[in-house]
């Protein structure tokens, strides 16, 4: 009986360890796997960052899975396109995180600002929320 016990106790902590949160750490560890791919230019690394069936709303407009979220962020990449540079994190409602962005062109022009609040779970990125400030247009 003794054994039963003993087994279900190692049993229940298994399953409490394996269905844990991440921590803030480990979160903050995927947010800056994920700049940094961004700012390399490594859009597979970047893509690798999201969950499958991940979310990203900018502004109101929803992309709805890695497909779409490439799509969406594929110009990012391209020639020419800026690089990050984050100002500042904080906590978001509900465990995310936000950021702060500037955005740095080749030439050193600096456009300012967005702020983007993103949620990991599982080591992966599964919603991000990006206000741009209305430096779309």
């Amino acid at each position: 009986m003794r054994r039963l016990a003993i087994a279900t106790t190692a049993c229940a902590a298994l399953a409490a360890a394996i269905a844990a949160p991440l921590s803030a750490q480990d979160s903050r560890d995927v947010l800056d796997e994920h700049n940094q791919a961004y700012n390399t230019g490594d859009f597979e690394a970047f893509m690798g960052t999201f969950a499958e069936d991940a979310v990203v709303v900018v502004e109101g407009y929803e992309f709805r899975g890695r497909d779409a979220i490439a799509a969406s962020y594929a110009p990012n990449f391209g020639p020419g396109a800026p690089r990050a540079r984050i100002e500042r994190m904080g906590r978001a409602s509900g465990g995310g995180i936000v950021q702060r962005e500037s955005y740095v062109y080749a030439d050193g022009t600096e456009v300012c600002c967005t702020v983007t609040a993103i949620w990991v779970e599982g080591g992966e990125i599964t919603r991000v929320l990006v206000d741009t400030g209305g430096l779309g247009g």
